[in-house]
Parts: C-alpha cells; sequence; structure tokens
C-alpha cells in the first residue's frame, strides 16, 4: 500500500525553476567563462536540439553573435539568458 500525494502544477512549476536555477549555477561556478563556437555548442550547453538555438537565434531571443557565419555566445551570457526564463515564450 503506497501513500499518494497530490501536486499542484503551481509546485511542480516552481521546483523546476529553482532545479534550473542550481543547475546554471554549478555550471557558473565549475565552467570558467568563454566563448561557445557553432549552434552545435550552444545546444549542448543548454540542453536542447540545434534547431531550437536556430529558432531562438531568428526570432532574437537568445543572446548570441556572429562570427562571420558562425553563431557564437559566451556562457556567462547564456547563464543570465536562462535565469531569467531562457526561452519561455512571451
Amino acid at each position: 500500500m503506497g501513500i499518494g500525494l497530490e501536486v499542484g502544477d503551481e509546485l511542480v512549476e516552481r521546483i523546476a525553476e529553482r532545479a534550473a536555477e542550481l543547475i546554471v549555477r554549478q555550471r557558473a561556478e565549475t565552467a570558467a567563462d568563454g566563448w561557445l563556437r557553432g549552434a552545435n555548442k550552444i545546444a549542448a550547453y543548454i540542453d536542447c536540439p540545434r534547431s531550437r538555438v536556430y529558432a531562438l537565434v531568428s526570432a532574437q531571443r537568445i543572446p548570441v553573435h556572429h562570427d562571420g557565419s558562425a553563431l557564437i555566445a559566451r556562457r556567462s551570457e547564456l547563464d543570465a539568458w536562462l535565469l531569467n526564463g531562457g526561452g519561455r515564450r512571451p
């Protein structure tokens, strides 16, 4: 016989936000600030598909820069962006 617990959506969302904050903080502490070059590396850093990075770039909703045709991003800018809600739709 197990114990049941009903958890509301608001609590789940709050827990997810706190977990994301802790992950970003840990990354910031363990990784030196520097540049990520290319959509693949940016996608791996923020844990999303490369296509999502391109969609965010197209919508101008992610802090990236261009080095010629290559996308580059500073880890610290991505960390701050994630802490402030990241790619949430407006």
